[in-house]
């Protein structure tokens, strides 16, 4: 009853402060020097040599989410992911097309005529092993067609020359085809395409989505398109839709390659129940020990600056907020992995999220902070897209940063892990000094970016993580109370 009685006294204080809610001022919090050093300290461990370029699933990540769940621990953050542990386990798989006999066989069948396709043809199924298709019908689309149907080509197989590919690739997931069979006009055309559609990608284990690809080869094509005949001179239907009264057989197999990597995931709980979350978030991965060329004598990733360094501003961030809290809302910090395979570990937490997404009011995502120095002002990264500006800019001020527009936000949006919530309908953005100066920020990407340079040295510039630290912890604060940000959370 008691604390009923407190928590209905805390909502009716926020709904009658919200109206003329202003930015607080932020507590002292330990010089600027002093945090550069704490995060010089963090990212030196972080990208030490011993922990192997944090690759998912190896030697690397055990050690980064024992040191996570240490460094949080000590902050006085619980477990929050299920079953009160630290970590949200998931797989990831890559599969690569298999090309050896026996393993992809393919046939089309018009009547009593039946071509089996027996050349050397790429086979891959995007989100299973094997596969296998029965009387599938083959069809074709209308070339002077601008724009494929959704859902025009569900349970068909869909032939398409190569030479056709790049005018239609965008359009496919929303076509739905069950297979593609990809045509080629001679040796030299099926001899490019097959270095394009043998690369394999890194994707969830539990990704079921997907469309099956076979490549065939000049002759194969020449059979195939023989076995249509005049069929591929009918008329289109209604959506642009050639049949071909053809019907493909199919089995496809794969090699797969699979990791068991996990997120990271904390929490502060909040104090007002349905008061809703703020989630802040950095990748802890990075490319492992393969970087840079064969002969390279140092091929260690040991991405200081990517992302080593966002993870210390984030731990550096929620550390200072504690020390004010706790809040009306909970704090939920996410350390994800597999951003650098696609930002995977965002799509793996968004697919069986620790909080309903709906109830996460601002997301604040950190990542590559160790760039600008300081005195630099702020730069929203998806400005615009989330009713967060505004009190970004309101934090922003009370710590003498100003707010200004980048000409790098249609570029980078889509790369960082905050995409995957804000394409959810969360509203996260990633905000600090990083993109402010493009100059600096390309002279990095230019240079040490994903390379055996990216490593603790002279040249690390902590001055503008510094600062950053302190916004997000100012930034956690303004969004996790009622009274500064009344608005969500239900």
């Amino acid at each position: 009853m008691q604390r009923l009685t407190r928590l209905t006294g805390t909502i009716g204080a926020a709904l009658l402060l919200s109206a003329c809610a202003t930015t607080p001022s932020p507590p002292p919090s330990p010089s600027l020097d002093t945090i550069e050093a704490e995060l010089a300290m963090d990212i030196a461990t972080l990208a030490d040599d011993d922990f192997g370029g944090r690759f998912p699933g190896s030697e690397g990540e055990a050690k980064t989410q024992a040191w996570l769940a240490q460094r949080f621990g000590q902050i006085g953050l619980e477990p929050g992911a299920a079953d009160g542990d630290w970590t949200q386990d998931f797989a990831l798989v890559r599969r690569s097309p298999a090309t050896e006999p026996g393993r992809v066989a393919a046939s089309a069948t018009r009547g009593e005529r039946r071509v089996a396709f027996s050349q050397p043809m790429l086979g891959a199924f995007s989100a299973q092993d094997e596969a296998n298709f029965s009387d599938v019908p083959l069809v074709g689309v209308d070339p002077d067609l601008e724009e494929l149907v959704p859902g025009s080509l569900v349970n068909r197989a869909l032939v398409l020359p190569a030479s056709a590919i790049a005018k239609r690739a965008n359009q496919l997931e929303a076509a739905e085809p069950t297979v593609l069979v990809i045509t080629t006009e001679d040796q030299k055309t099926y001899d490019q395409s097959s270095r394009f559609f043998s690369r394999s990608r890194w994707r969830l284990e539990n990704d079921r989505e997907g469309m099956a690809l076979i490549m065939i080869s000049p002759e194969d094509s020449a059979a195939l398109m023989e076995t249509i005949g005049r069929n591929a001179d009918r008329a289109p239907d209604g959506h642009g839709v050639v049949a071909y009264d053809t019907m493909l057989d199919a089995r496809i197999s794969q090699q797969s390659e699979r990791i068991e990597t996990a997120n990271f995931i904390a929490r502060l709980p909040g104090t007002v129940d349905g008061a809703g979350a703020v989630l802040v978030l950095a990748h802890w991965d990075h490319l492992g020990d393969e970087c840079g060329p064969p002969d390279a004598a140092d091929r260690l990733c040991n991405g200081a600056v990517d992302n080593a360094s966002g993870i210390a501003v984030m731990a550096q961030a929620v550390e200072l907020a504690a020390a004010d809290g706790p809040f009306d809302r909970d704090v939920i910090v996410l350390g994800t992995s597999a951003e650098e395979m696609g930002l995977l570990g965002a799509e793996a937490f968004v697919a069986d999220p620790a909080v309903p997404l709906p109830t996460i009011v601002a997301g604040l995502n950190i990542d590559t902070v160790a760039i600008a120095p300081r005195g630099e002002p702020v730069v929203i990264l998806g400005a615009g897209e989330t009713p967060l500006d505004y009190g970004i800019t309101e934090v922003a001020r009370t710590l003498g940063r100003e707010v200004v527009p980048s000409d790098l936000q249609a570029a980078f949006l889509r790369r960082q892990d905050g995409w995957v919530f804000l394409r959810e309908g969360v509203p996260t953005v990633m905000a600090g000094g990083t993109l402010a100066d493009e100059e600096v920020f390309q002279a990095f990407l230019q240079g040490p970016y994903h390379g055996a340079d990216d490593e603790v040295g002279e040249g690390l510039e902590l001055g503008g993580a510094a600062e950053d630290a302190v916004l997000h912890a100012a930034l956690i604060r303004y969004f996790a109370s009622l009274r500064t940000y009344p608005g969500g959370g239900n």
